[in-house]
């Protein structure tokens, strides 16, 4: 079986159900931000603070690309469909899965997050962010679940469901 890789805002949930889901199927959980962390040995914002968004980015796709080679679930930034090479690549991807979460719901997450550098911006500009990024969410993705009303398991058994009939 090739990655299963999991798109959507940050606060979607990604991780969490990432890490559910690559337990049921006994295959290792890939997250692209934490592997960018330990390989840079620095936080995303002192990423952003050094080397500015594009920088985080391009290390992003080279991420993204190295580790769909292998046998995982991939859990990816919220801004991994920020670049348009990124989005087609994953739309050719066969089992890019884009979980689809409400404003409110990703609000009462990240209340209080300080380490989301995108997300620590006056409110207009989250919102800007938010509704320009679902657009790309659903360009790039394969399959969307909407996410809102469904426990973790429920997600998982969701994307599960849509493996066996692929």
């Amino acid at each position: 079986m090739k990655s299963i890789v999991l798109i959507g805002f940050m606060g979607a949930g990604k991780t969490t159900v990432g890490q559910q889901l690559a337990a049921r199927l006994r295959i290792p959980l890939i997250d692209t931000d934490e592997l960018i962390k330990k390989e840079t040995n620095l936080s995303i914002p002192k990423i952003f603070e050094l080397y500015g968004e594009s920088h985080f980015r391009k290390l992003e796709s080279e991420m993204l690309k190295s580790v769909l080679k292998q046998n995982h679930v991939v859990s990816t930034g919220g801004g991994i469909v920020e670049l348009k090479q990124n989005r087609d690549f994953l739309k050719q991807h066969p089992y890019t899965f884009f979980l689809k979460t409400q404003l409110t719901t990703i609000f009462n997450r990240l209340d209080g997050d300080q380490n989301r550098p995108l997300w620590n911006q006056p409110y207009i500009k989250r919102l800007e962010l938010f509704n320009k990024r679902q657009v790309y969410y659903e360009e790039a993705s394969n399959v969307t679940i909407e996410t809102d009303q469904l426990t973790v398991e429920e997600i998982v058994h969701n994307i599960l469901t849509h493996l066996c009939y692929k």
